[in-house]
């Protein structure tokens, strides 16, 4: 998983119920593409709602919730001191 894929799950995560949108990921994570992103994590198996919404100024855009964890996640990185290598 992309370093920067990783940081949007992590921050949907923290988000939970209240989801996060574009700008919110732009001045968390300085991530300019949460829908690549989120494509990315649903291909690895994530379950993530988007919710359209509207602002004031008639602009539209997205929300996204996490919803559930892949039944299978490949393990990536190192497994020393799990007892597994």
């Amino acid at each position: 998983m992309k370093p920067a894929t990783a940081q949007v799950l992590a921050f949907l995560r923290f988000r939970d119920a209240a989801g996060a949108t574009p700008a919110e990921a732009r001045n968390a994570l300085a991530c300019d593409r949460l829908a690549a992103r989120v494509h990315e994590l649903r291909a690895a198996g994530y379950v993530i709602e988007s919710v359209r919404e509207r602002s004031p100024m008639g602009a539209t855009y997205c929300r996204y919730f996490i919803r559930e964890r892949p039944a299978f996640a490949p393990v990536t990185g190192s497994q020393e001191g799990l007892g597994l290598a």
